[in-house]
């Protein structure tokens, strides 16, 4: 009779060679595919582009926090394009956020069920969204990445890198300085 500690001692010493030989390559196959691994998660999250962040958030649905200067907004994304997401909070009107403006991006809450699929409508960029309004002649506060003082008033124009508007003064606001924009008429 065996026990269990007496079965290497029973094997044949090339038969346990083989098995430390097999445990040992095992190991560094494991290894060498974590690795691989590790290397491949990193290179796709550094090829991915704020737009596809974006769009990964829109589609699981998860509850995020944008930052743009001193405004924080809570909710959930229901568009996301190439420069522009639009963030639907609990309460209170959406916003419209440059993806290519100064804005951070904090994941409070992923969620479990699910989120929305692209739409097929609606504008592209940031600076589309900002020509419907423009058009719309709606009142909008400019959401600065910098102060607690963003302008507020009609969109005049909007050109190739800034923003016309008007309001109790006219500003000329340059586009890289907006993070997002939020209609006060609803």
């Amino acid at each position: 009779m065996t026990t269990p500690g007496d079965e290497e001692e029973d094997l044949d010493p090339l038969e346990a060679l083989d098995r430390e030989l097999r445990a040992r390559v095992g190991g560094e196959f494991r290894r060498s595919a974590e690795e691989d691994e590790f290397v491949a998660r990193k290179a796709a999250l550094r090829s991915r582009d704020l737009a596809q962040v974006a769009y990964e958030l829109l589609s699981r649905g998860d509850k995020i926090r944008v930052t743009v200067g001193g405004s924080s907004v809570l909710g959930v994304l229901t568009h996301a394009r190439t420069t522009l997401a639009t963030l639907s909070p609990a309460d209170g009107p959406a916003v419209h956020l440059n993806l290519a403006g100064p804005l951070t991006i904090d994941v409070v809450e992923r969620s479990s069920g699910g989120g929305r699929a692209r739409e097929q409508y609606g504008p592209e960029t940031f600076v589309a969204r900002l020509r419907e309004l423009e058009l719309a002649g709606a009142p909008v506060e400019l959401l600065l990445g910098f102060g607690r003082n963003n302008p507020r008033g009609a969109i005049e124009a909007v050109s190739a890198d800034h923003v016309m508007l008007v309001g109790e003064l006219t500003h000329f606001v340059p586009l890289a300085w907006i993070g997002g924009v939020l209609r006060l008429d609803g």
